[in-house]
């Protein structure tokens, strides 16, 4: 599947504030303004648009659910990755 990549935050920032949870309100190019649940538990998580992304979950990278994928980078910045729809 072919996705189209926008980085969300950095995890060593977000793991720095020493909170729980945190929103990201941000412009994703073709898509508007999005906001983004950033959340901490056994592993760390994002939720899009009722879709629930854990990072690096069974140590797949990306992880990919639904139509949408987590990744994170060798400099800890965590990508969002949309799919691109087929052009049958």
């Amino acid at each position: 599947m072919i996705y189209t990549w926008y980085k969300i935050f950095n995890l060593l920032e977000f793991n720095a504030l020493d909170l729980v949870s945190k929103e990201y309100e941000l412009e994703l190019e073709d898509l508007g303004v999005k906001t983004i649940l950033v959340t901490k538990g056994n592993l760390v998580s994002l939720l899009y648009e009722g879709v629930l992304l854990s990072i690096n979950l069974n140590d797949v990278n990306p992880f990919e659910f639904d139509g949408h994928a987590v990744y994170i980078a060798g400099n800890s910045d965590v990508y969002l990755g949309i799919a691109v729809p087929d052009e049958d």
